[in-house]
């Protein structure tokens, strides 16, 4: 019975393995530049990358009037694309359990950083969008939402930001609770390197206060050689501020942990 149970498992593991390898396969083989899509010769990637890039320059590299400040909804979107920066990749993800899901989209940061170093020029406006084909619209929050929140804080460690995006988002803008900035016409996630306004974009009230303090150490360790004193002293702060905080609650919830008999 152990030897059936051990290759059952082993079995698993290894197809579990293979799907990962898989997409990354899928993931590498469609890697095109957002200005290329034209020579793409699979009709679905094509297609896909095609509603992509038209969602984008149809409201990301526009203004919006809900959007709460001026310029565009991402600033650096229409100069990434025109400067060849903006990379499209797509995988098909019909039917692919979650753990594989997350197991591929882990390997990610590494993917990405060998493109940057491979590229002629370096750039600090280099994006790449993944587009997982196939999944149905009830899966969105589950393959996208809930992917982010298990992602974001290892893409972080990595020096990377995920961008989360799927016509059902619920996410609120920076500057405008009614502004929806994440809604696409398609699902599809998007990796870039750390930059100084992502400031914006961590350390929220609603994120618990363990993972605040992941986010400034990570925007501080990545973003130290660009900050000027003074915005170096305010992370500082809120970091130090963070880590009292965190404190704080271990002092309150160890008492409590002890009076349970923990």
């Amino acid at each position: 019975m152990q030897m059936t149970e051990t290759t059952t498992t082993e079995g698993i593991t290894l197809a579990h393995s293979c799907e990962i390898e898989r997409a990354l396969a899928q993931i590498e083989r469609t890697l095109t530049a957002s200005t290329d899509i034209d020579a793409v010769t699979d009709s679905r990637v094509r297609d896909t990358y095609a509603a992509g890039l038209a969602w984008m320059q149809r409201f990301i590299m526009q203004p919006h009037p809900d959007l709460g400040r001026k310029g565009a909804v991402c600033p650096f979107a229409k100069p990434s694309h025109e400067d060849r920066a903006l990379l499209f990749s797509a995988f098909d993800a019909t039917g692919m359990a979650f753990d594989t899901y997350i197991g591929a989209m882990m390997r990610l940061p590494y993917f990405f950083h060998r493109v940057a170093s491979q590229r002629p020029e370096p750039s600090e406006l280099l994006s790449l969008a993944v587009y997982p084909l196939g999944l149905p619209d009830d899966a969105y929050y589950k393959f996208i939402d809930c992917a982010h929140m298990i992602l974001k804080p290892f893409y972080m460690e990595c020096g990377l930001m995920l961008g989360e995006f799927h016509p059902a988002s619920t996410v609120r803008g920076a500057h405008s609770d009614s502004f929806r900035p994440m809604r696409a016409d398609m699902p599809l996630l998007v990796i870039r390197a750390m930059a100084l306004h992502d400031a914006l974009f961590i350390d929220g009230a609603s994120t618990p206060i363990g993972m605040r303090v992941h986010e400034l150490e990570c925007y501080l360790r990545w973003n130290a050689p660009r900050l000027s004193g003074a915005e170096r002293e305010r992370v500082v702060d809120r970091l130090a501020q963070r880590k009292a905080q965190l404190a704080a609650v271990d002092a309150v919830a160890q008492p409590t942990a002890q009076t349970v008999g923990v």
